[in-house]
């Protein structure tokens, strides 16, 4: 899938928990392909100048295809040295139980919209496959690119109408939560309902409010 697609399923993925967080799962769902593919360029580009780009070079059309062209070797290295781990649940599972047990669980929710990216690139992906397995196996699943119509517009339908609902649903329950919090009426946003102040007693256990 691509990344703008990873990012906003991402986002979707943690919206409940609130907009900040969300923006992180955005992060996280593009996390993946930005762990895999940065840090190489980067290391290109300072050794060979703007030219070291992989994908810059000549490449032909079905170069995304099972049975097309050789992938150029940087775009092998990539793989082999970056993407087998950035896109290995395996991996990724091992992270997580490493922040449990050293206490940092806030950083738990991350691992949804991280796992999330895998697990959409396994059927969407034809020749660049995900090895979710790795490093206990090298199995790996030939789907369907995700640049084909039957998988590219249906995401992106789907992803825009998610993000419509999650926009009006969230709008109203935080506009709820703002109008409750000026009459006094409701906590904030939570449901929890409060006496509006002129309906509290004058002093409560002799402490005046």
């Amino acid at each position: 899938m691509d990344i703008v697609s990873h990012a906003g399923w991402g986002y979707a993925a943690l919206r409940w928990r609130g907009r900040r967080t969300a923006w992180w799962g955005a992060l996280a769902g593009a996390a993946p392909d930005l762990l895999a593919f940065v840090p190489p360029m980067v290391v290109r580009v300072s050794e060979h100048g703007w030219e070291g780009l992989p994908g810059r070079g000549p490449r032909g059309p079905g170069m995304w295809r099972v049975g097309g062209p050789p992938l150029p070797q940087e775009w092998a290295d990539i793989y082999n040295h970056y993407y087998v781990y950035t896109h290995s649940l395996v991996i990724l599972g091992m992270v997580a139980g490493l922040l449990y047990l050293t206490g940092k669980r806030g950083w738990l929710w991350l691992a949804i919209p991280y796992a999330l990216h895998i697990l959409m690139d396994i059927p969407t992906h034809e020749r660049f496959q995900t090895p979710f397995l790795y490093p206990f196996s090298s199995w790996t699943f030939q789907g369907i690119r995700w640049s084909h119509p039957l998988i590219f517009w249906p995401n992106w339908a789907a992803l825009i109408g998610v993000h419509v609902y999650l926009t009006l649903r969230y709008r109203r329950k935080e506009g709820e939560g703002a109008q409750g919090m000026a009459d006094g009426s409701w906590g904030a946003g939570n449901g929890d309902r409060r006496l509006p102040r002129a309906h509290l007693p004058a002093a409560v256990g002799g402490v005046r409010v």
